[in-house]
């Protein structure tokens, strides 16, 4: 088990303290919430309900833990445990003057949600087999003792967006080392135990397999290549715009090769400087065990269908592991007879020592080191926990995040679909058996917390639309997980309610080719896809609502499905692309002109970085050019006249103004210097969109507390950056009332603002547009 750092008292305390103060309005929202997120404290999506995520390094945690952690859960008056994809588990639904107790009663048993969310070192993820199965070596001890040095280290949670770790102790199956920032695969070279190195995978938004960085390291120098990417990544991360922060976006910004340079660059320097990792004493405890069934145990007609399905020898001989399947991830407290139940069964497991249980990346609980003679005894208490025990696995096996149900970012009820999908697959006609490595997976949103890029068939939440819209999915086919590892290639969309006859559709292709092709990957590959593709396009087709309302209502709903106060606000990220367009633009023209040697092509990419210069921050002032002059006119009149930009520069900009054709080449090093004063200026910009040593406006007096602004007729993301200068310009509890557009205008500026830690009062229909009362934090 990892150890908890020294200072989680103290921070516990600290965010103790924070609560009150939020409470008694001492502290803003944003403040309280930069501390809270990375101490693993989540508001879920109903206002002032919260969660914690506590940390479990490779899923491993002690029976008699999670015994006592139901106990604390019940106690604070949760109803709801979730295992994550990250092989964590969350305590939901708790009041946050609860949280700081729950915290403490964390620690007083081992445990601790420090770093489960915001800009930190994430749960390290560790194949939940490793220690028992065919492997390398157990790759567990590593990652315990990964994460405790980590977790202690306070640029750990400063970093510019959140770092995720995964081991795999298979050499032949890459899995999520292959698709985390860092990823590190068991090896062995020479007698000498280490690890191949991926860096810079990740689901998400523009997602990537990891880049191979070394093909074998020491385990010796494992702290090193962990501190180097740590290190590199804080420092060369984008901490402008989350949206392309991640680490993969460095590979994508600088390339690979200079990327993988600058890497291995802070990695000889991390090596004179950072400790050899050495191996802490860690080890499965499988021991003598004297176990004697009780008398007179009788098993069910089903128990030979379930050892089938769910039981799996270990390379130990006479143990076994065997596969706890837990519904969407899902343990209820709100059932006593449930509860009592959960906690039999794990006195039962505690039995056979400490190293008995894990959570796993699919949601589900596996247990180890089980003497195979205990087995009859614990199928019949898993019957008392697990319903519909005997299905097959690929039925009890989909993969879901919270989606809509719980979590602030969700579009789709994921959930909903999962349970959809799974009575799809029980009531059809399919040989499920022959199914049962098969991975789906679903998020209810881009996002990839359903892990939707990892699977076979992956689904991931949108809004669709006809007359109007109507939730939907985008379709993901065939990731491979071996040592030559792939994402899931995007392949189209389909309405929510046609995802389950679709799935059916394609296994039961799949089936009818089966003996033809060596997995169900190899399939989608290529006739498989071509297949889901003509599928795809039959159900291209949603009858209007009049003919069938089921298709405007998500699975589980009792609303027709809206995307207001749902899904990831665009607008902040929009703001940001726009100025990464310009930015961009900048760059390639100076690299181009490197090369060039055309005279009128340099003049032309000089002036275009006149251009891009002048456009570039004109989004920060809620500047909308309509024609080329504008802009060198509104730069002029928003930079230079308000010396934000040097004065020097304005002959140059009026000259590009006023004529084009002006031979830019004698002005090139003035040109360059534009650009460079610009892209500083951009890089000193706050959060409220001011720059260094600009004084944010007072308020204008006015008679009324409450400032409006008539945004209708203004697109996104103009209209989120004109209620962002207007905010920045407020007061702590002052109000602002905003008219926005139907579609995206309302979808979108309210969930920016409330991503920038403001408080949304209400939204309103008002005929065709909408009223939107926002307070500032």
């Amino acid at each position: 088990m990892y150890r908890i750092p020294d200072t989680l008292s103290e921070d516990i305390a600290r965010l103790g303290t924070l609560v009150k103060d939020f409470r008694q309005g001492k502290v803003e929202s944003v403040q309280f919430k930069a501390f809270r997120v990375p101490m693993g404290v989540y508001e879920q999506r109903k206002d002032d309900v919260y969660m914690v995520r506590v940390r479990a390094t490779g899923g491993v945690i002690y029976p008699e833990q999670l015994s006592s952690l139901m106990d604390i859960a019940l106690k604070h008056h949760s109803d709801l445990l979730h295992i994550t994809t990250r092989q964590e588990i969350q305590i939901q639904n708790l009041r946050l003057e609860e949280i700081e107790s729950v915290l403490n009663d964390l620690k007083a048993i081992g445990l601790s949600a420090k770093g489960g969310g915001g800009n930190t070192v994430r749960n390290i993820l560790v194949s939940e087999e490793s220690g028992i199965g065919d492997e390398v070596f157990d790759a567990t001890p590593y990652a315990m003792t990964l994460t405790t040095k980590l977790i202690a280290e306070p640029d750990s949670y400063l970093l510019p967006r959140k770092m995720k770790i995964a081991f795999s102790s298979d050499d032949k199956q890459t899995d999520y080392a292959a698709v985390n920032d860092l990823g590190f695969v068991a090896a062995i070279q020479d007698g000498t135990k280490g690890f191949r190195v991926y860096a810079g995978g990740g689901g998400g938004s523009n997602p990537s397999v990891g880049w191979l960085l070394f093909d074998f390291i020491p385990s010796g120098e494992l702290y090193a290549v962990a501190e180097a990417l740590k290190k590199m990544f804080s420092e060369h991360g984008n901490r402008k715009n989350k949206h392309k922060a991640r680490l993969r976006y460095i590979f994508y910004r600088l390339g690979e090769e200079e990327t993988l340079r600058l890497i291995k660059e802070y990695y000889e320097a991390a090596r004179k400087n950072t400790p050899v990792y050495v191996r802490e004493k860690y080890e499965e405890e499988i021991l003598p065990v004297s176990y004697a069934a009780p008398k007179n145990l009788e098993v069910d007609g089903g128990y030979d269908t379930w050892r089938r399905r769910y039981v799996f020898a270990q390379r130990q001989y006479g143990f076994s592991s065997v596969l706890a399947p837990v519904v969407w991830g899902n343990i209820r407290l709100d059932d006593a007879r449930l509860t009592e139940a959960v906690k039999k069964l794990l006195k039962f497991v505690s039995q056979f020592g400490k190293h008995t249980l894990r959570f796993t990346t699919r949601q589900n609980i596996r247990l180890r080191n089980i003497p195979s003679i205990a087995l009859p005894e614990l199928y019949l208490l898993l019957k008392e926990v697990i319903e519909d025990i005997h299905a097959p696995l690929v039925a009890n096996n989909i993969v879901t995040c919270t989606g809509a149900d719980t979590c602030r970012l969700g579009v789709a009820l994921s959930k909903g679909l999962a349970t959809a999908i799974r009575k799809e697959l029980l009531k059809s006609s399919l040989d499920l058996e022959r199914l049962s490595t098969t991975r789906i997976h679903i998020s209810g949103c881009p996002n990839s917390c359903g892990q939707q890029h990892w699977a076979d068939i992956g689904f991931s939440g949108k809004a669709l639309r006809n007359d109007r819209i109507y939730p939907g999915y985008q379709v993901y086919l065939a990731a491979r997980r071996s040592d030559a590892p792939r994402l899931a290639d995007p392949v189209g969309s389909i309405s929510a309610r046609d995802v389950p006859r679709f799935t059916v559709q394609l296994l039961e292709a799949f089936l009818n080719v089966q003996t033809a092709y060596p997995d169900l990957t190899a399939w989608l590959e290529t006739d498989g896809k071509e297949y889901a593709l003509k599928l795809l396009s039959e159900y291209e087709a949603v009858p209007p609502f009049a003919d069938d309302k089921n298709y405007y209502f998500d699975w589980g709903a009792e609303t027709v499905f809206s995307i207001i106060g749902r899904g990831a606000a665009e607008c902040s990220a929009g703001l940001f692309d726009m100025i990464d367009l310009d930015q961009n633009n900048i760059n390639a023209a100076r690299k181009a002109i490197e090369t060039e040697t055309d005279a009128p092509k340099i003049n032309r990419l000089l002036y275009d970085v006149v251009f891009s210069s002048s456009r570039m921050l004109l989004v920060t002032r809620g500047a909308e050019p309509k024609t080329t002059a504008d802009v060198f006119a509104m730069f002029i009149a928003n930079f230079i006249q308000t010396g934000l930009v040097a004065d020097k520069y304005r002959k140059l900009v009026e000259t590009a103004k006023n004529d084009e054709q002006t031979d830019f080449a004698a002005h090139r090093e003035e040109i360059y210097a534009l650009a460079d004063e610009v892209t500083e200026l951009y890089h000193n910009m706050d959060d409220s969109l001011q720059f260094k040593s600009e004084k944010i406006p007072e308020a204008p007096k006015q008679k009324t507390e409450k400032r409006f602004k008539d945004l209708r007729g203004v697109l996104c993301p103009m209209n989120f950056v004109q209620t962002k200068i207007i905010l920045a310009s407020m007061k702590f509890g002052e109000e602002l009332e905003i008219w926005l557009d139907d579609g995206q205008p309302i979808a979108n500026v309210p969930g920016s603002v409330r991503g920038e830690g403001h408080e949304i009062l209400e939204e309103i229909r008002m005929g065709e547009h909408w009223k939107v009362h926002i307070r500032k934090q």
